[in-house]
Protein backbone atom coordinates (compact mmCIF):
# COMPACT_ATOMS: atom_id res chain seq x y z
CA UNK A 1 0.00 0.00 0.00
CA UNK A 2 1.13 3.74 -0.89
CA UNK A 3 -0.38 6.46 1.19
CA UNK A 4 0.97 10.02 0.20
CA UNK A 5 0.50 12.65 2.83
CA UNK A 6 0.26 16.84 1.97
CA UNK A 7 3.07 18.64 4.38
CA UNK A 8 2.08 22.38 4.43
CA UNK A 9 4.79 24.44 4.29
CA UNK A 10 5.09 25.46 7.90
CA UNK A 11 5.87 21.69 9.16
CA UNK A 12 9.07 21.98 6.86
CA UNK A 13 11.06 21.57 9.77
CA UNK A 14 8.95 18.39 10.50
CA UNK A 15 10.40 16.75 7.27
CA UNK A 16 13.85 18.06 8.11
CA UNK A 17 13.99 16.45 11.18
CA UNK A 18 12.73 13.17 9.86
CA UNK A 19 15.55 13.24 7.19
CA UNK A 20 18.12 13.91 9.81
CA UNK A 21 16.78 10.95 12.08
CA UNK A 22 17.23 8.65 8.16
CA UNK A 23 20.27 9.94 7.84
CA UNK A 24 21.21 9.10 12.20
CA UNK A 25 19.66 5.81 12.15
CA UNK A 26 19.73 4.42 9.05
CA UNK A 27 16.57 3.67 8.88
CA UNK A 28 13.73 4.32 5.74
CA UNK A 29 11.33 7.26 6.41
CA UNK A 30 8.86 4.81 5.84
CA UNK A 31 9.66 3.06 8.87
CA UNK A 32 9.99 5.53 11.25
CA UNK A 33 6.70 6.61 9.97
CA UNK A 34 4.77 3.96 10.48
CA UNK A 35 6.85 3.70 13.87
CA UNK A 36 5.13 7.12 14.90
CA UNK A 37 1.93 6.70 13.76
CA UNK A 38 1.56 3.05 15.83
CA UNK A 39 2.67 4.98 18.78
CA UNK A 40 0.73 7.38 18.65
CA UNK A 41 -2.68 5.15 17.73
CA UNK A 42 -1.62 3.10 21.15
CA UNK A 43 -1.33 6.32 23.25
CA UNK A 44 -4.50 7.60 21.67
CA UNK A 45 -6.75 4.99 20.69
CA UNK A 46 -8.77 7.48 18.54
CA UNK A 47 -12.68 6.18 17.88
CA UNK A 48 -13.64 6.26 14.44
CA UNK A 49 -17.58 6.40 13.99
CA UNK A 50 -19.51 4.56 11.33
CA UNK A 51 -20.97 6.32 8.65
CA UNK A 52 -23.93 5.03 6.78
CA UNK A 53 -24.23 5.97 3.06
CA UNK A 54 -27.25 3.98 2.34
CA UNK A 55 -27.77 1.37 -0.46
CA UNK A 56 -24.94 1.19 -2.93
CA UNK A 57 -24.86 -0.58 -5.98
CA UNK A 58 -21.54 -2.17 -7.06
CA UNK A 59 -20.92 -2.91 -10.53
CA UNK A 60 -19.65 -6.61 -11.69
CA UNK A 61 -16.11 -7.19 -12.44
CA UNK A 62 -17.49 -7.28 -16.56
CA UNK A 63 -18.85 -3.84 -15.70
CA UNK A 64 -16.44 -2.30 -14.99
CA UNK A 65 -13.98 -3.51 -17.94
CA UNK A 66 -16.96 -3.11 -20.60
CA UNK A 67 -17.24 0.43 -19.47
CA UNK A 68 -13.43 0.65 -19.99
CA UNK A 69 -13.32 -0.49 -23.56
CA UNK A 70 -15.64 1.94 -24.12
CA UNK A 71 -12.98 4.75 -23.78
Amino acid sequence: MQLNVYVPKQKEPVVRALDEATRRTGRPKNEIILDAIETYLRQHSPRLGSFHLGQVSIPSRDEVYLDREDE
